[in-house]
This record gives structure tokens, C-alpha cells and sequence, in this order.
């Protein structure tokens, strides 16, 4: 396995159950990367510091992994919000990375087997749910344009590849060690704290999954006989909504809900994946509860184990 991204939030899960599976795992970071998350694995995988623009030191640690398969996950996911120009400039460089990372895997000798990318449920963009991966994206951040382009580029490309480049676009994913500046994180850290905590968007729905059935999910995609520039969402197929998920964190952490603060809204929006395609594909569906992982979050978080960076 190469596996990028590995560092972070779902990359360090990823990282982790294949090294415990037995696999041998080469993971690609960038040389300032921080690899807290992988800290108690580093001893069992091989790790490559380098940029994907660097070809040449691309090349060298795709000759030493000669891997099978490869999963890339490294995506800039802290500009997710950002709706500005200098934002969506910046993340051209996942574009290219992307490109790169392909062109070079398909040169090597001999070159993988399977090639996995993910892409997120903010591809679809304010349309008609739940997604489904026919439909045209409207996307509406620059973050969700640029992996847009990505999930179109590895569909462009699929026919002139040697292995199938295959797009798995995942719902909310959540559970033990992601950062407090994603949603499901913050608000466990605000009822922990009893901080206010102002929900911005409290009449939104989310398709949330826990990040262990997401991973088990990435594992299961290479089993399945797939065409290159696939796309397979990744989700469990149901919404909640977002004020109702603040009360059952509240509830589940054993504080009162005084602290949560609601803001006007007027446009909701909901964020749902059909997961027909994936079920068909594998046979695979989602395995934990939204109580279950939210209680499994909030023990962790309650131990201090909490991320500061995505």
C-alpha cells in the first residue's frame, strides 16, 4: 500500500488498519507535515517525505514501494469553506498533485493494480438529494470545485491507465482524533467545556458516517471489479439534522443545552448520499450507530485526547 494523506484525519485510520492487517504500508508525507497521528505505527511502515510536485523523489519512492495499490487522500481540507479567489488558486495545487501522482504511477514498472482517490459529499453542491454519482455537480466553495475537477479529470483519464482510478466520495465523516474545527468534534468539545457555542447553520442536515466504517469501506472498494473513473459514494444514507445532533451530543455528554446558541437561518440545506451503487458493488453498509460513535467520540475526547489541526 501507498497511501497519501496518511497524517491525517481518515489517511491516519486508513494508515493504521492496513499496518494491522499486515500489509506493508509506505505513506507519502509532505516534509513538514506532523505525524503525531501515526506516532504508535511509525515503527511498522515505511515513511517518504517529500512534495508530489518532486518528481524526481516521486519517482525513487514509487521504485522502493512498487506498490499494488494506492490510496490518495492528501487534500487541503481547511480551506473547505473559504468561497474566496485566492482560495480556489491555492487549491489547484491538489489538482496537479493529483495529476502527477497518476502520470507517475502509470509510468512505473510495474505500475498498481488499483488507484483510489477520495472526493467528498460537498462535490454535489446545493442540488436535489439524496446525490447520486450521476448527476451533474453544482459546487459551490472552491474546495468542492477543485475536488470536482479532480473526479472529472480521473474520468477523463481512466481510459489511458493501466489500473482502474476509481473516486470514492465521502459523506461527514467523524469519530476519535479529528480536529475541534470540524462540526461533530466542536461540539463535543463545547458540551464538554459548557462553552458557548453558537450553531450557525442549525436547521442544515447532514449524511454523517463514523470513520471506522469509512475506512472499512476504502478497503473494500479494491475487492470489487471496477472500471477506472468510477465514482462510489461513501455515506450512511441518512441525514440528521444539525441542532438535533447537538442536542444528542449534549445529551450523551450529560450536560444541559443552555451553552448552544442557535442562528437565524433561512436557506437549509441538505447533505445526503444515495449509497445504492457501493452496497451493489460490495455488499458493504455502515456498521455504527450515530449514538455509538458519538459516545466512542466523546469518552476519547473526555480522556484529552483531542486533535488541534485537521
Amino acid at each position: 500500500m501507498l497511501i497519501t494523506g496518511a497524517a491525517g484525519f481518515v489517511g491516519s485510520h486508513l494508515t493504521r488498519r492496513c499496518a494491522e492487517e499486515g500489509q506493508e504500508v509506505h505513506v507519502l508525507l509532505r516534509p513538514e507535515t506532523d505525524a503525531g497521528r501515526l506516532e504508535d505505527i511509525l515503527p511498522v511502515i515505511r515513511v517518504h517525505r517529500l512534495a508530489i510536485g518532486d518528481r524526481g523523489a516521486l519517482r525513487a519512492c514509487l521504485d522502493e514501494a512498487r506498490p499494488t495499490h494506492i490510496y490518495h487522500l492528501a487534500c487541503s481540507t481547511a480551506r473547505r469553506h473559504d468561497r474566496s479567489l485566492a482560495s480556489a488558486v491555492a487549491l489547484v495545487g491538489d489538482l496537479v498533485d493529483l495529476l502527477t501522482l497518476v502520470e507517475e504511477a502509470a509510468d512505473s514498472s510495474p505500475p498498481p493494480r488499483f488507484f483510489l482517490r477520495t472526493g467528498s459529499i460537498a462535490e454535489y453542491g446545493e442540488t436535489r438529494t439524496p446525490f447520486r454519482e450521476e448527476q451533474r455537480e453544482q459546487p459551490s466553495t472552491g474546495y468542492a470545485a477543485a475536488m470536482v475537477a479532480g473526479t472529472h479529470y480521473a474520468g477523463a483519464m481512466a481510459p489511458a491507465l493501466p489500473f482502474p482510478l476509481v473516486t470514492a466520495r465521502l459523506a461527514l465523516v467523524y469519530g476519535v482524533g479529528q480536529a475541534t474545527d470540524f462540526l461533530v468534534p466542536g461540539l463535543v468539545s463545547a458540551c464538554l467545556s459548557r462553552r458557548p457555542f453558537t450553531i450557525h447553520r442549525p436547521l442544515d442536515r447532514r449524511d454523517l458516517i463514523h470513520v471506522e466504517d469509512a475506512v472499512a469501506a476504502l478497503c473494500r472498494l479494491p475487492e470489487a471489479a471496477l472500471a477506472g473513473g468510477t465514482i462510489v459514494n461513501v455515506g450512511s444514507g441518512r441525514t440528521v439534522g444539525v441542532a438535533e445532533l447537538a442536542e444528542r451530543i449534549a445529551r450523551l455528554a450529560g450536560t444541559g443545552t443552555d451553552h448552544l446558541l442557535r442562528a437565524p437561518q433561512a436557506d437549509p440545506v441538505t447533505l445526503h448520499l444515495a449509497t445504492d451503487r457501493m452496497k451493489a458493488l460490495t455488499g458493504w453498509s455502515p456498521r455504527i450507530g450515530l449514538d455509538e460513535g458519538l459516545a466512542a467520540l466523546i469518552g476519547d475526547m473526555r480522556r484529552g485526547r483531542v486533535a488541534e489541526a485537521a
